[in-house]
């Protein structure tokens, strides 16, 4: 295939997402533009007598499923901080048109990804996988896999292998983080069940109270993080309160949010309410809602697989217990672990 042809598909495929969102199906956008690839690569052949060009690989690809549509693409995009920003591109539903995460942003953005080169690769009509293949020792390789259902859950596995320890410097904690820069919320807090009660938090500022630990786990079972001499992550800094199961949600106009998890023992929320940057709402910042597994290292060896697993629901708001309601129909019909207090 001439070079010119390529980069034409490669173009046309990066914008098919945006081009065609809520007006066609996963399954009709990808036989486009296969169709319109083996066209070519069929073109191509009978001119050189060479096989198809099998480096053609798609940006990102559009899901639709019950009331949400979905585009999850990888790193090609130049976002606001570079080409790093894989995931969920676009979360829209049919009660909220807007984005749920920032445009030059992501969502489920798998902190094992950001900053490389995954490859999209379609699994079906409803789901695809991120793959990132290295060389196991800078760091590990990793897919990440999402799925939409309807009428408007979102299931998204992560799945790698550590080949060596890739423990940060006298931590003891393997962690595994994803980040959500969302778009223009009115309002920026998580909202959690802390000791028995419904309250909302954000950190106050970016880096500041930005942790927040389970209820279910005592002091001496939580990260001990290196001294404060030393570079650190934002999200090093504990918040005051602590939440007792392992969902969140927030507020999206009439939109609720939902984020279920697997494997409560490791989770930990940690937010920043500047982490999307501006909002759109005069004097307003973009908050991040975001979260991470810290394996501890009873629990952690290098060559050993791990699966963490997390649910997003994206509908309208109806009330806090329809909220409990989705959490415990999402532990039963996934077999998440549950707490037991």
């Amino acid at each position: 295939m001439n070079s010119n042809r390529r980069n034409f598909i490669k173009k046309s495929t990066l914008g098919v997402g945006f081009i065609t969102a809520g007006l066609a199906s996963s399954a009709v956008i990808v036989e486009k533009v296969n169709t319109q690839n083996k066209e070519l690569e069929d073109t191509d052949s009978s001119q050189s007598g060479q096989g198809a060009d099998n480096n053609i690989i798609p940006h990102c690809q559009l899901f639709q499923a019950g009331e949400i549509q979905m585009i999850i693409g990888d790193a090609s995009r130049n976002g606001h901080g570079g080409k790093q920003y894989c995931g969920i591109w676009s979360l829209t539903s049919r009660d909220r048109l807007f984005n749920a995460f920032g445009n030059s942003f992501a969502g489920l953005l798998p902190g094992e990804q950001r900053g490389a080169t995954p490859f999209l690769k379609s699994l079906s009509d409803t789901s695809c996988e991120l793959v990132l293949q290295r060389d196991g020792q800078s760091a590990p390789s990793s897919r990440a896999i999402y799925e939409i259902k309807a009428p408007y859950y979102v299931d998204h596995t992560l799945i790698f292998t550590d080949t060596r320890d890739h423990r940060r410097t006298n931590y003891k904690w393997r962690e595994v983080s994803w980040c959500n820069y969302m778009n223009c919320p009115e309002e920026s807090s998580l909202h959690f069940l802390s000791n028995g009660k419904w309250i909302t938090y954000i950190s106050p500022k970016h880096g500041v109270g930005s942790s927040i630990a389970p209820s279910y786990l005592s002091d001496d079972k939580l990260e001990i993080w290196p001294d404060k001499s030393e570079k650190r992550p934002f999200h090093w800094d504990r918040a005051h309160v602590r939440f007792d199961e392992p969902f969140y949600y927030g507020r999206l106009g009439n939109m609720v949010l939902i984020f279920i998890f697997d494997k409560p023992q490791w989770l930990r929320f940690f937010c920043s309410p500047t982490g999307g940057n501006a909002s759109l709402i005069p004097g307003k910042d973009c908050p991040a809602w975001d979260f991470l597994w810290a394996i501890p290292d009873s629990d952690y060896e290098p060559n050993k697989e791990y699966s963490l697993r997390v649910r997003i629901v994206y509908k309208s708001y109806v009330s806090d217990d329809d909220v409990l309601v989705e959490v415990r129909k999402t532990q039963k019909e996934l077999g998440f672990e549950t707490v037991k207090h």
